[in-house]
């Protein structure tokens, strides 16, 4: 179906293929500021994001990111309805819509794929953009469906209970999904682009280890600060306008830099292990 659907697309003439795709990830950003998913900056980068992809990796690319984008976004309600009917669970770092940063923590290194498979054509940027997407999935379902557990998370470093929803936190719960999740994108990746079972296993196995990589760097060098109201840690930097004290990490890494830093080591890892060994 998706060949059928290729071939009628970029078998016209120039410049009608790429016209049209930007027309329709013009609409897709629209539709995803006006639903409140996207803020204005990352519907920009997701419209970005998907005309290089769509251009490049043609609608097998894309569909693996739309696959990723949907099944966060239907799974974040989910969990967020859930959460609202119980009390002192829930630590939101963000607004339900996604800004720039996020959207470009889960796709930057994508689009780089992207474009080293089309000045190179080789095997390991498609490795490396499975890799990147996977990663992506595998650490937003830890998150959340993990804050659905009924146990109290541990910290991935100390092992010792911490707050529900603060980085760093892993649950039985939680790190089945991240696993199941990369299995699956790593699935639709060798069955979209015809890949043998051995990339397809190392694409998840890459997906799943930057997500256990997230919540390390989570309970390690991301900022913590003290909420002086409750005497506990929160990841937020102000509260009424004043700053909060650093009690531990760097200021700067924030959640978004160490999601963008775990798929980066995704991905570069795979394009690294996808040249060695294919």
């Amino acid at each position: 179906m998706m060949y059928v659907l290729n071939e009628k697309l970029f078998l016209l003439p120039w410049p009608w293929p790429l016209v049209i795709i930007i027309l329709f990830m013009g609409l897709f950003a629209v539709v995803a500021y006006k639903a409140n998913t996207l803020d204005l900056g990352g519907s920009a980068f997701a419209f970005v994001l998907g005309v290089v992809t769509l251009w490049i990796l043609r609608l097998e690319g894309f569909i693996l990111f739309l696959t990723f984008f949907v099944s966060c976004n239907i799974v974040g309600k989910i969990s967020k309805r859930i959460r609202a009917d119980r009390k002192g669970e829930e630590v939101e770092k963000k607004g339900s819509r996604r800004d720039f940063m996020q959207v470009l923590a889960n796709g930057l290194l994508a689009v780089i794929a992207a474009l080293i498979w089309a000045f190179s054509l080789n095997d390991s940027a498609l490795i490396m953009f499975g890799a990147a997407v996977a990663e992506a999935m595998s650490d937003t379902f830890a998150g959340e469906i993990g804050r659905l557990s009924r146990h109290d998370p541990v910290s991935i470093r100390t092992l010792k209970p911490i707050k529900k929803g603060l980085s760093g936190g892993v649950t039985a719960l939680g790190t089945l999904a991240a696993f199941l999740s990369s299995a699956f994108i790593a699935l639709l990746w060798a069955q979209w682009f015809q890949r043998p079972f051995s990339q397809m296993a190392l694409v998840c196995l890459l997906g799943f280890a930057g997500a256990v990589l997230d919540s390390y760097l989570g309970a390690t060098v991301q900022a913590q600060y003290l909420d002086p109201d409750t005497n506990s840690p929160t990841e937020h930097e102000t509260k009424n306008g004043k700053a909060l004290e650093l009690i531990r990490g760097i200021r700067w890494m924030d959640n978004d830099m160490v999601n963008l830093m775990s798929n980066a080591f995704s991905a570069t890892f795979a394009l690294g292990m996808g040249a060695l060994l294919f």
